[in-house]
């Protein structure tokens, strides 16, 4: 598993690392917001709630074929910064301190509050993208 900050972590600021087991043929990029469905890790959809962060890359050719054979490190806990491409949209100085979902395993869903799953803490207009910390509050299972 490669490890790529590109996208995800913009600033690690003390939050657990946790080993969870893995839903069979899951993939994602390092970054990528995980959930957990029946206790296995998978990469977050549109207005899932996440579990945690990808800290490495898996692929295919490393995801378990059946549930539970393999385990990856996530980041958990509500410290951390993560950089996301708004799903649509446009970052902008006045979504700072604001609540949104999840757009994908690697957006931000600006437009919509319904789960309010990620608070947007800074913003960079340059790239197009939002800062964001997990909200814990609604995140089953983290700690």
């Amino acid at each position: 598993m490669a490890v790529d900050f590109s996208n995800g972590l913009f600033r690690d600021l003390g939050d657990a690392v946790v080993s969870a087991p893995v839903k069979a043929s899951a993939t994602w990029a390092a970054g990528d917001m995980l959930k957990l469905t029946s206790g296995y890790l998978e990469a977050c959809g549109a207005g899932d709630i996440p579990y945690g962060v990808a800290v490495a890359t898996l692929v295919a050719a490393d995801s378990p074929s059946s549930s539970g054979d393999v385990s990856a490190l996530v980041y958990v806990g509500a410290n951390n910064h993560y950089i996301y491409s708004p799903d649509s949209g446009t970052a902008a100085i006045t979504l700072v301190g604001k609540l949104c979902d999840v757009g994908g395993a690697a957006s931000a869903d600006i437009d919509a509050a319904t789960d309010k799953s990620l608070l947007i803490v800074d913003i960079d207009t340059d790239a197009n993208k939002v800062i964001v910390q997990l909200n814990t509050s609604v995140a089953a299972g983290v700690v």
